[in-house]
């Protein structure tokens, strides 16, 4: 197993229309997002206002996470979807998508030909076990914790971000259980 953190200052931080993005991982092709030539890219956005129009990505497919306040998206003028923190919408990233509500938010952006499967979740349980994957990030929003796997027990603060390559078992503790927020975790299969 091998793994990688990325810490808060190693993040890219660049503004779009509705706030700010805070770009945690970026991978494949040229590893660009303003040249939308990558595979794979995991970021944390603020929404700043009250409605913002998201940018379009023909290409690929997109996650969303609210990490706190709630948020209203509509894609192609379709039906609203309320998002609670801690809730994900999976979607096209060409669709026509409208937000409405401020929050933070998590996102996943994957390429339509990317020959694997993406699974966004909150866990919300100390401890907890889960099997590894074939690439495994976590994502502390909030609230300190310790990923124990393969005789490494990692501690991931606010802000950090862990890339776990091939971990066959996953043991997750938070440093204050009945206070934990959730832990992000992203599952590339």
């Amino acid at each position: 197993m091998k793994y990688r953190i990325i810490l808060p200052e190693e993040q890219r931080v660049t503004s779009w229309s509705g706030g700010q993005t805070r770009e945690l991982y970026i991978a494949g092709g040229q590893a660009d997002y303003a040249a939308r030539d990558f595979l794979l890219r995991l970021s944390s956005a603020t929404v700043e206002t009250k409605r913002s129009v998201f940018t379009s990505l023909p290409a690929y497919h997109r996650a969303l996470m609210p990490l706190d306040g709630t948020i209203h998206l509509t894609h192609d003028e379709g039906p609203e979807i309320c998002l609670s923190p801690f809730q994900t919408d999976v979607f096209d990233g060409g669709a026509r998508t409208v937000s409405e509500g401020e929050c933070q938010d998590f996102n996943v952006m994957w390429h339509k030909d990317a020959p694997f499967s993406v699974i966004l979740e909150a866990v919300t349980a100390y401890p907890c076990r889960q099997m590894g994957a074939n690439l495994d990030f976590y994502y502390a929003y909030r609230g300190t914790f310790h990923l124990k796997t393969g005789g490494e027990d990692l501690t991931i603060s606010p802000g950090m971000l862990i890339c776990l390559w091939q971990a066959d078992e996953i043991c997750i503790e938070a440093d204050e259980p009945q206070q934990a927020t959730p832990i992000i975790h992203v599952a590339i299969h």
